[in-house]
């Protein structure tokens, strides 16, 4: 018996698929693969994967930001940029790389998947809409409701589609294969980039026994990769990045979320993991809204994907202050350390010098 969430997964994946493919009639470039740690983007990259490989066309080529060299395409030929939440100014090298993609192509049919739309500058969205509206063969999807209202007030007028996110088109069975069995109790992941929610200091309700923490192995993932992409080839990094790291990130990810009994996350990826393992989650927002909107656009009715409480509200945002204090005092002890090891080499090298100019 089909249960309400393999219903849920299985209808936005069919939503995604039956919107896209009569779009990609003919050949095909995929671009701003992401070569990083983010596990998230990784999720998505993954499900674009799955869903091209139920179409007839066929790939010319998949590079990222680094390994893309500008260079003529085939008049016929699709580019593809990958969907995420990095339409507008926070993460700007992703916008400003797919302005450049659709000033250079002015030929070519371009889609980008599905994205959140989020700008603090007015002045930047407007002049970004501008530029968009210039090509005349573009499709921009979008994962919400609210995004989709955004463009609209600022004049977009090229095709515009609401759908869901691309990871709800990945192989549940290839992730079903990699679950853990539970064996840990509560975890609240909480982002720590540009999207951090800020954590108030209200009651007294820290407990102790909720993990915090974000996605696993960021930054020694972002180092590794960063160093693969400096000591190799582009194409050499467009293979090991899809046949050997995007495999990796996404096992890692399964068996990170699904050895947890209770998640709250302010990851939307990490909600969407848990809903397509068919776990439980409670999802908390990031600091723009971009989670509830996609919660209300396609999740709402679903009833793994759940709300905090007010008072687990209010619990979390202790837990979210306690840990940001932590992590501030650590940074400072980590300036200190540094602050007095730079004094013990200058104190060190003024010793020598005063030495030296003595014996003189």
């Amino acid at each position: 018996m089909k249960t309400k969430t393999e219903g849920t997964c299985q209808q936005l994946n069919r939503l995604v698929r039956q919107s896209l493919t009569p779009l990609i009639p003919s050949d095909y470039i995929l671009l701003d693969l992401p070569y990083y740690s983010n596990i998230g983007d990784n999720l998505i990259w993954k499900g674009t994967e799955d869903f091209l490989k139920g179409i007839s066309s066929k790939c010319l080529g998949r590079h990222s930001q680094r390994t893309f060299h500008f260079r003529p395409l085939p008049k016929d030929c699709t580019i593809l940029l990958l969907g995420g939440g990095n339409f507008g100014d926070i993460w700007r090298s992703h916008q400003e790389f797919r302005l450049r993609v659709i000033e250079s192509y002015p030929g070519n049919r371009i889609i980008i998947l599905p994205q959140t739309v989020y700008y603090e500058s007015e002045a930047t969205f407007e002049e970004d809409v501008k530029r968009l509206n210039r090509h005349q063969q573009l499709t921009v999807c979008v994962r919400d409701h609210h995004s989709a209202e955004l463009l609209k007030q600022k004049g977009f007028q090229r095709q515009l589609l609401t759908l869901p996110d691309m990871a709800f088109c990945i192989d549940r069975e290839t992730l079903l294969a990699k679950k853990r069995a539970i064996s840990r109790g509560s975890l609240l992941l909480l982002r720590e980039d540009k999207e951090a929610p800020t954590g108030r200091f209200i009651g007294n309700h820290t407990h102790a026994e909720i993990e915090v923490r974000d996605w696993p192995n960021l930054i020694e993932t972002r180092r590794a990769a960063r160093r693969y992409l400096r000591s190799h080839a582009a194409a050499q990094s467009d293979a090991y990045f899809r046949t050997t790291f995007l495999p990796e990130r996404i096992q890692e990810g399964v068996q990170f979320v699904s050895q947890y009994k209770i998640v709250y996350s302010t990851r939307l990826h990490v909600a969407i993991l848990r809903l397509l393992l068919g776990l439980p989650v409670k999802l908390l927002d990031n600091s723009y809204g971009k989670n509830l909107s996609f919660y209300d656009t396609w999740l709402k009715e679903d009833p793994l994907v759940t709300i905090p409480d007010e008072e687990e509200q209010e619990m979390l945002e202790m837990n979210i202050y306690a840990y940001q204090q932590k992590q501030k005092a650590k940074s400072r002890r980590k300036q200190i350390r540094i602050l007095a090891m730079l004094l013990t080499v200058l104190s060190t090298a003024m010793a020598s010098l005063f030495i030296y100019l003595s014996m003189k």
